[in-house]
C-alpha cells in the first residue's frame, strides 16, 4: 500500500515539474508574431509616402497641347484680360498657306498684322532661354514633301519675357510650354503666364 502511494506521489511530483518548466514553442511564438505586425504597419506608410514625395511639383513629362473647348473656357475665366486669345498654331497655318511670304521680314509682318496687341496661346517647344524669358518658334513656311526632318520649313522666333511661371532653372532647351502671351510686335511678346506651370493647362 504504502510502495503504491510512494509510485503516486512521484508521478505527481514528475507532472508538477514538467509544468514549471518552460515551453519551446510558447517563449518563440510571439517574437516572430511583433515583427510580422511592424513589418504590416510600417512597409505601406514608406511605399505610399516614396511615390508622392517624386511627384510633388513635378511637371508632366507628356504635355496634352489640344485647346479644347473646356480648357479655352479655364483660361478665359483665370485671365478675363485675354478673353477671344488667338492661337499660334492657327496664326501659323495662315502664314504657311500665304505663297506671297518669301522671307522672315514678310512673315512677321503680316505676323504683326494679325497679332498686334492681342493675346496668343503658343503651345511650342522653348529656346534660347535667358533670365528674362526665352523664344518660341513661329513657323511660315510649310514642309516640302520628301522632308522628313522639316529642313525646309522655315521660321522666325518670337521672344517672351515677364512669364509667370517661367523660371530658367526649372526648364531645359525643348521643353514644351503652353504659353498665353500678350503679342507687342516685332517679335516681342510679354508679360505672359506658362498656363502649366500656373495650373490653369488641365
Amino acid at each position: 500500500m504504502c510502495g503504491w502511494s510512494s509510485c503516486v506521489c512521484a508521478i505527481a511530483l514528475l507532472l508538477a515539474c514538467e509544468d514549471e518548466k518552460p515551453r519551446p514553442e510558447a517563449k518563440a511564438a510571439p517574437a516572430p508574431s511583433a515583427v510580422a505586425t511592424a513589418a504590416a504597419t510600417t512597409a505601406p506608410a514608406a511605399t505610399a509616402s516614396a511615390p508622392a514625395a517624386e511627384k510633388a511639383g513635378a511637371r508632366p513629362a507628356k504635355i496634352d497641347t489640344e485647346l479644347t473647348p473646356a480648357r479655352r473656357q479655364a483660361i478665359e475665366s483665370a485671365h478675363a484680360a485675354a478673353k477671344g486669345f488667338l492661337v499660334g498654331s492657327e496664326l501659323e497655318a495662315k502664314l504657311k498657306a500665304d505663297k506671297t511670304l518669301k522671307d522672315k521680314k514678310s512673315a512677321v509682318a503680316a505676323f504683326d498684322r494679325a497679332a498686334r496687341g492681342k493675346w496668343v496661346l503658343f503651345a511650342s517647344p522653348l529656346v534660347n532661354l535667358t533670365d528674362a524669358g526665352f523664344d518660341v518658334g513661329v513657323v511660315y513656311t510649310p514642309q516640302l514633301a520628301g522632308d522628313p526632318m522639316g529642313m525646309s520649313r522655315q521660321f522666325f522666333e518670337v521672344t517672351l519675357s515677364n512669364v509667370e511661371g517661367y523660371d530658367k532653372n526649372a526648364f531645359q532647351a525643348g521643353n514644351m510650354v503652353v504659353v498665353l502671351v500678350k503679342y507687342e510686335g516685332g517679335g516681342k511678346a510679354g508679360p505672359g503666364y506658362e498656363l502649366v506651370s500656373t495650373g490653369d493647362w488641365k
